[in-house]
């Protein structure tokens, strides 16, 4: 099955904003890091974690 995605025709007018938290699981050598929202906003992601080892540098990624 393939799937294709159709971005939309029309632009945002508005970016969104969310404002989120992070964690990470050791201070001094940190090998997994988990960003959420604060408790009071309702995101249909509630966290995502990054293993170190799996993670890609911002300047990376297209």
């Amino acid at each position: 099955m393939n799937v294709v995605y159709d971005p939309p025709e029309e632009e945002l007018t508005e970016t969104p904003e969310f404002e989120l938290e992070c964690l990470y699981d050791d201070a001094a050598n940190p090998a997994e890091l988990t960003v959420f929202a604060p408790e009071n906003q309702r995101l249909t992601t509630e966290w995502v974690t990054a293993d170190v080892g799996t993670a890609v540098p911002l300047e990376d990624v297209r």
